[in-house]
């Protein structure tokens, strides 16, 4: 399994919801509910840890506009957080 869910350290908590979600997209990549709880989870992550969701959202769906500004603005929040 790759992601979210493997990237997780020991002492990192994963709900449950997640690791539900990810066991979904082992089955079926182009699950978009559970593409749906990922995106919610990462969008209350920090970049950081939300970046390798987000780019396996693109990867999974390079020709979605949506999912590609969702990232965008996700990277782009941070850069106006930290100029002001």
């Amino acid at each position: 399994m790759s992601g979210y869910v493997q990237g997780a350290s020991a002492a990192e908590y994963v709900p449950e919801k997640v690791k539900k979600a990810e066991k979904k997209l082992e089955d079926n990549p182009y699950d978009l509910d559970a593409w749906s709880i990922l995106i919610r989870e990462a969008q209350n992550q920090p970049i950081d840890k939300a970046r390798k969701t987000y780019e396996r959202l693109v990867a999974q769906f390079p020709s979605s506009g949506r999912f590609w500004k969702l990232y965008i603005e996700a990277e782009v929040n941070i850069f106006i957080f930290f100029s002001y």
